[in-house]
């Protein structure tokens, strides 16, 4: 553990330690939402759902989502359950992507976040079954995976546009100061002439 957190970088020892410990929290909320009774889950997306209605009738107040009642209003709450689903594991791929790369860019290293995109989805599907009135599905647990290598695949692009823009403001920099050199070494020549 002292050598993974061996670092000069203050930035970079940051992320080390923040970054695992968002990945806990994350989880911790995935597992504590599997941990609830059917009746709760659905109260608590249900009041998910009547928020977006209340936006999408600010927004479109003549919008099928804001006038959506029965089977319509069934579809729109499954659907936002669905989604928010796959934001949770988007959010954690995301972060588990980051944090990978705060430790290490060998790729041989990635079965770790891999392991754990997969191996959340089905923990949290498995606990689903100790709750009242829920239960486990495989569609779930697919969905939650695409859901963690969305978010990773989304991270992993972040990190190759961050090094993209950093190598261009270091080719930029050297320019300038190539310049700046080839400047002083004409100014230079010129006294001498």
């Amino acid at each position: 553990m002292k050598n993974l957190l061996k670092t000069d970088n203050k930035i970079l020892l940051g992320l080390r330690i923040l970054l695992p410990i968002l990945c806990l929290v994350v989880m911790g909320f995935i597992f504590s939402n599997s941990l609830q009774s059917g009746a709760s889950s659905s109260a608590q997306s249900s009041a998910v759902t009547d928020a977006v209605q209340d936006v999408a009738g600010v927004i479109a107040p003549d919008s099928e989502i804001a006038n959506a009642t029965g089977e319509a209003y069934d579809k729109l709450h499954a659907d936002i359950r669905t989604l928010a689903h796959f934001a949770e594991f988007a959010l954690l791929g995301a972060l588990l992507c980051w944090t990978y790369r705060a430790y290490t860019d060998k790729k041989k290293f990635l079965y770790a976040p891999a392991s754990i995109i997969v191996l959340v989805p089905i923990i949290d599907e498995f606990l689903q079954t100790f709750s009242q009135a829920r239960g486990a599905e495989w569609k779930d647990v697919l969905m939650d995976t695409c859901g963690g290598v969305s978010g990773f695949v989304l991270a992993a692009l972040t990190l190759v546009l961050g090094a993209h823009i950093y190598r261009k403001r270091l080719q930029k920099k050297a320019l300038i100061a190539a310049a700046a050199v080839a400047k002083s070494d004409v100014a230079s020549e010129e006294k001498q002439v």
